[in-house]
Order: structure tokens, then C-alpha cells, then sequence
């Protein structure tokens, strides 16, 4: 199709072109700026109309599949893209038509750091407005609150709203609070006796434990002193002492090479036995 073919359908109906974003803000399909949301109710409610009886027209499935509606690189949008954008374009209208919902849309969009146009002053009152829209900020950056899931969440502009979405029910008042505040401490003191009694027994477990293990490897250590003390059972002379020596050594020999253990056990055995009669005669020529 030639260009000059092309309807521009947007430019028909005095609408500004569709937002290059894949999911444009309610903002943004609408096209609303800073001075436009500051209008008054009556004046915003005539923008919003306007626009969106001009998307109606262009997207309503009923109307958009006689039209050839084409993307801004020359491709024509399929009957799916079309719906998409008119149920973007229903969704938007549904929180901006709505005072409370747009005002509650627009703390989403702008609760980041850099909007902090009233840093937190810790000598403001604690149920301050200050601070509540302080909490918010964190609480969103905390929990990842989004608006169409957590929609309460920013609709709440006080402490007791918040209270109320969190809990679902009314915020306890002072008087409650005055009245039960005895109770509350001491729901308090014991949960905390509880826990840190809990702490001490888990403590003394773990000492139990080391005082167990400490033992036990002292009771090895003086069976292991007693072994060697008796010899292992293998008799008290030096004899006995010596040739225990050499079963172990050819143990630990044995171990090291176990490809040969059959070969090397044979010889060990007949270097031990000439060790032991080296030993004999030497202890004999002492004695005679």
C-alpha cells in the first residue's frame, strides 16, 4: 500500500499517537502531563472523556476491524494488539475517572527516592503525615507493592487506613490503648520470658553436650594410655613390647602399599624374626 494510501486514524481523531512503551502507564496512554493533573475534578473528568470516546472509536473490537490501523514502523496491528491496547485503554480510564483511585495511582507511580520531596525528620510527631508517607516509601521499596495487586495499599492516606487494609479491622483507639496497656506489657514481658528461657535451656543443652563430648575423649585417652601401659595384651617384657612394635610398624607398612601387601608382608616377617634375634643375642651377651 503507497503511503499516501495510509490513514492516520490517531491523527483523524485529534489522538495523540499510542505510547512506544509495551505497557504504558494509565498516564501516558492518556497523555496527561503535570498541569493536567492538577486541573480540577470537573475539568479532568471533560480530558478524560474526550480521549477515551476517541480510543473507543478506534479500538472497540466492534470498530476496529473495519479499519486498518497501522504501527509506527508501517505494520498493520492485528485484531489481538487491537483488543490489548483497548483493554490498556479501559483499565486506564477505570483509575483515572476515579478521584480517589487516580490519587492513590499516582502515589505508585511516584513513590521512588528521588520524589522524596520531604526527607524523614525524626523530630516531626510519629503519627505524622511526614512519616506515614515516609513509611510508605520504604514499606513499597520493602514489600514490592504494585498497584494492581496492592491497590488498598496506596488508596490508604493515613495510619489508621493502613492499619485498616493490613488487618481488617478499625485501629484500636487511645482510650483502648490506655485501658489495655497493662495487659499488653505483660503480653509483651512474657512473650519475651519465653523466648529468652527458651534461649538459656538451648544453651545449657549445648553445654551439656560439650561436657559429654569433653569426657568421652578423656575416657578414650586414658583407655588408649591403659592399652599402652598393658601392652595391648601382648605381655609386660621388653620382648612382648618389641615384637608389638614391629606388628605394628609392618601394619603401617602394609598399608601404604597395598598392591604388594602379599610379596612384602613375607619379607617383613623374616626382617622382624631377625630384628628379634639380633635383640635376643644382644640382650644376651649383656647378661653373660
Amino acid at each position: 500500500m503507497a503511503d499516501e494510501d495510509v490513514v492516520d486514524h490517531h491523527k483523524r481523531l485529534n489522538l495523540h499517537q499510542w505510547p512506544k512503551k509495551r505497557y504504558p502507564t494509565p498516564i501516558e496512554i492518556f497523555n496527561l502531563d503535570a498541569a493536567d493533573l492538577s486541573k480540577s475534578p470537573l475539568e479532568m473528568k471533560k480530558i478524560l472523556k474526550k480521549t477515551y470516546v476517541a480510543y473507543v472509536k478506534l479500538y472497540h473490537p466492534d470498530a476496529s476491524k473495519n479499519l486498518q490501523i497501522y504501527h509506527e514502523n508501517g505494520k498493520e496491528l492485528s485484531d489481538a494488539v487491537k483488543r490489548q491496547r483497548f483493554d490498556q485503554v479501559q483499565d486506564a480510564y477505570n483509575i483515572l475517572k476515579d478521584p480517589r483511585r487516580r490519587v492513590a495511582y499516582n502515589r505508585y507511580a511516584s513513590s521512588n527516592w528521588d520524589n522524596n520531596n520531604q526527607p524523614y525528620n525524626r523530630n516531626t510527631e510519629p503519627f505524622s503525615k511526614q512519616n506515614f508517607e515516609a513509611f510508605r516509601r520504604a514499606q513499597a521499596h520493602r514489600t514490592a507493592y504494585d498497584f494492581k495487586n496492592n491497590e488498598e495499599f496506596w488508596q490508604a492516606g493515613t495510619w489508621d487506613d493502613y492499619y485498616k487494609m493490613k488487618y481488617n479491622r478499625a485501629p484500636p483507639t487511645r482510650e483502648e490503648l490506655e485501658k489495655n496497656k497493662y495487659k499488653i506489657l505483660a503480653g509483651v514481658l512474657i512473650v519475651a520470658a519465653l523466648a529468652f528461657s527458651l534461649q538459656v535451656m538451648m544453651a545449657l543443652d549445648k553445654t551439656n553436650d560439650y561436657y559429654i563430648q569433653n569426657r568421652l575423649m578423656n575416657l578414650r585417652s586414658m583407655e588408649d594410655l591403659q592399652n599402652s601401659t598393658d601392652n595391648y595384651g601382648e605381655g609386660l617384657n621388653n620382648m612382648d613390647r618389641v615384637r608389638r612394635f614391629l606388628i605394628s610398624r609392618r601394619s603401617s607398612l602394609l598399608v601404604k602399599d597395598v598392591g604388594e601387601i602379599q610379596g612384602n608382608d613375607k619379607e617383613m616377617k623374616e626382617e622382624d624374626n631377625e630384628i628379634l634375634v639380633k635383640y635376643v643375642q644382644r640382650n644376651w651377651d649383656k647378661e653373660t
